[in-house]
């Protein structure tokens, strides 16, 4: 980093003065007493930031003019003295550049404005990379009418307005950026070591509003207790946008079914002939393995408690391995809840049955009040639907569902309430809404 000998005495002074208002033994600093005086602090330590910003705009044009990067350190540019010298990093040196060299002409009336403290750096920032594409003839234009703007609306307007008048001004350019961005979209599922996966890509504008419209119901919180932040409640959206897909058979089949989740359970030594083994899937909790075989790592294991949740509402699909793990036979597949069970679920419950929950069926799993795995039945007297994060709480979040004796048995789904006792003792009663 460049460090001079000494600062102009104007600089020195103000630098001085600064590094020492966030010292609270000094009288007069920022140990502000009030809620107006602390507001006064953050609103006047903005304004001081983008005069410096312009002040450095200055500053840069001067230095980028005469040349003295190469004079001083036989600096290739600007930018990359800036990089070196100061620190700055690559995309930001570079922009910096631009702007200080075109605030003497095509940007000379927002940079007047920044040191005026009428708009902020971000404003002249957001002006300067929608000015930057638009034709020469219509530059002038494009900014007087954006620094306009940025004068009374937050940066965020700003760009939307830059857009437009790209859009506008260079309708095949921007066309052409559309198609490049287009090109660029990718999505990758890069298995990590410690069972996580990681996920990455771009989308391009009309993907990405589609995407972030499926995924606004699921940002709202489910009620008070919810404290997953915005990205948790975000990726569990997404897991249910597809598990929905799945469920409903909304997918292209592969292989000649539709896509699904699939769980391996291997069971104990079968009952046929010869050296063959009897293996379960998804079927928990049983003594042996679970694993999910689709994952982008490969198999993975799966904790016996999350096989058990995704067993309540599954197909069974008995297959029976010989010593080197090649099937021999499949047995008829069952499914725990049957359609019309799922009907009379929907009717019933309304949605997940969890106190305070608002999801609707379609984002419900049917679970077994009494574990079908320990001799529960597949009645709906001993089910309740429940959405996959309720349904977590229950499996593997340590919450227990009690339910009425008088309706045990019944025959024929009863109203009656159902109580969620949670793992610190919380009891929550839960009636069914209906439809």
């Amino acid at each position: 980093m460049y460090r001079p000998d000494s600062l102009p005495a104007p600089l020195a002074a103000a630098l001085e003065s600064v590094r020492g208002w966030t010292d609270p033994e000094v009288e007069g600093t920022m140990a502000a007493t009030s809620p107006d005086e602390r507001a006064a602090w953050v609103a006047g330590l903005q304004q001081l930031r983008d005069a410096v910003d312009a002040a450095m705009l200055t500053a840069v044009a001067n230095f980028d003019a005469a040349g003295d990067g190469e004079t001083l350190h036989g600096a290739a540019s600007t930018a990359s003295w800036l990089r070196g010298a100061v620190g700055l990093a690559p995309g930001d040196a570079s922009e910096r550049v631009r702007i200080a060299r075109r605030s003497r002409d095509v940007l000379a009336a927002p940079v007047g404005h920044l040191r005026s403290g009428g708009i902020t750096f971000d404003h002249l920032r957001s002006i300067d990379r929608a000015v930057r594409f638009i034709p020469a003839g219509r530059e002038a234009e494009a900014v007087a009418l954006l620094t306009d703007l940025a004068v009374t609306a937050p940066v965020a307007d700003v760009r939307t307005a830059g857009k437009h008048l790209r859009l506008v001004a260079d309708p095949d350019g921007t066309l052409a950026d559309c198609e490049r961005q287009f090109e660029r979209r990718h999505l990758t599922l890069a298995p990590l070591l410690d069972g996580m996966t990681s996920v990455d890509g771009l989308l391009d504008a009309e993907s990405a509003a589609l995407l972030n419209a499926a995924l606004e119901p699921f940002l709202v919180p489910m009620g008070p207790g919810d404290a997953r932040s915005a990205a948790q409640r975000r990726a569990d959206g997404l897991t249910d946008i597809v598990r929905t897909a799945c469920d409903h058979r909304l997918l292209p089949m592969v292989g000649g079914e539709r896509p699904h989740l699939q769980v391996l359970i291997a069971g104990g030594p079968g009952e046929a002939s010869g050296d063959a083994t009897s293996v379960r899937l998804p079927l928990s909790p049983l003594p042996g393995t679970a694993w999910l075989p689709q994952t982008p790592g490969g198999a993975t294991p799966l904790h016996p408690v999350g096989a058990a949740r995704i067993a309540c509402d599954a197909q069974i699909n008995p297959v029976l391995l010989d010593v080197h793990g090649i099937p021999m036979g499949l047995g008829r597949s069952q499914r725990p809840f049957s359609t019309h069970q799922r009907r009379l679920l929907a009717l019933r419950d309304g949605g997940c049955r969890f106190p305070n929950c608002t999801r609707p069926p379609a984002h419900t799993d049917a679970h077994h009040v009494h574990p079908w795995s320990a001799g529960g039945t597949t009645d709906v007297d001993n089910a309740v639907l429940l959405c996959r994060f309720h349904h977590r709480l229950v499996h593997e979040g340590g919450w227990q569902i009690e339910v009425p004796i008088a309706r045990q048995g019944s025959g024929g789904g009863s109203p009656a309430a159902v109580t969620f006792v949670g793992p610190r003792g919380q009891s929550l009663v839960s009636i069914p809404r209906g439809p």
